[in-house]
């Protein structure tokens, strides 16, 4: 017996709705692996940096010489990604940010732009100007979640995500190295009072989070297109994140991720995809009313 038109109806939108929810997680935990390391970057070095997107396409351009030029597999290459991107970031603080440590923030923050400008422009130098396609067996094979169809790369995108964002929780809170984490970004002449070597400590947290990004890149390559200057588009994404997660949150930039890509997600699906790209924006206007520190940031008034 034909189901009636209502009710069949109303299980295609129910079908849409799965569907757009699926591809918003899976956007939104691209998002959240950039948001993270831009809030620990932020509250370990207190650095705001602006070349943190740069890193994420490097980690895509990485991924993709590494299957395109060597053959490796996928999931191989995407692990040699993050691994250069952090590399790429330990020399980067090493160079950049280490020797202006007690220089104006607003030097530490050109320094980064300049950064940004000449990671895109060597890499188009390099890497030339025209968009890559990162190959992935994942990318187009489907699976089916009930009602809902996914590629496999979004859901790969979700797990390894979800591991990594697992990892650096256990580091933080369980190891030695993220209780010096904690100490520094609490207080970084008293950490550096009680032994800590705490430009070893900002080396190795640029390192992961440079690493994240970098992961990032090699994870969401796959879906889009690849090319120098979408490292602009990444930090933007990433800075929207953290402040409506709240700056220096790392709970907050993963509920802000999420958020972002859900709503892009429906607002692309329901309205326009033109609107999706304006959804951050209005989400920020609406949190900073609502909320100046961000969802999960501490008030300026707040004692400790």
């Amino acid at each position: 017996m034909p189901l009636p038109l209502d009710l069949k109806g109303a299980t295609l939108d129910f079908i849409l709705l799965g569907q757009q929810l699926a591809n918003g997680i899976a956007n939104g935990m691209g998002y959240v692996l950039i948001a993270v390391g831009l809030t620990l970057v932020f509250g370990v070095l207190r650095i705001v940096n602006f070349a943190h997107g740069a890193f994420y396409m490097l980690g895509g351009y990485f991924t993709y010489f590494a299957v395109q030029s060597f053959g490796v597999h996928y999931l191989l290459a995407v692990a040699i990604a993050a691994f250069l991107a952090g590399m790429c970031g330990l020399i980067a603080n090493q160079f950049f940010f280490r020797p202006l440590r007690k220089e104006h923030e607003f030097i530490i923050l050109l320094s980064s732009l300049g950064l940004s400008i000449l990671l895109t422009n060597g890499s188009e130098l390099l890497f030339g100007a025209d968009p890559k396609y990162i190959e992935s067996g994942f990318a187009d094979a489907t699976l089916d979640i009930g009602p809902v169809t996914v590629t496999q790369q979004r859901l790969l995108i979700f797990v390894l995500a979800t591991m990594a964002l697992a990892f650096v929780y256990w580091f933080i809170r369980r190891t030695r190295y993220g209780k010096m984490m904690q100490a520094t970004a609490q207080h970084p002449e008293g950490a550096a009072l009680t032994g800590i070597n705490t430009n070893f400590v900002h080396a190795y947290t640029f390192v992961l989070a440079c690493a994240l990004a970098g992961l990032s890149g090699a994870l969401v390559g796959p879906t889009a297109m690849m090319f120098p200057t979408v490292g602009d588009w990444a930090v933007l994404k990433g800075f929207t994140v953290v402040v409506i997660g709240g700056l220096g949150s790392i709970s907050g930039a993963c509920i802000g991720g999420l958020l972002l890509g859900i709503a892009e997600a429906l607002g692309g699906g329901y309205i326009s995809q033109g609107f999706a790209e304006a959804i951050g924006y209005v989400l920020i206007v609406v949190v900073l009313i609502w909320r100046p520190q961000g969802m999960f940031g501490i008030s300026r008034g707040h004692k400790s």
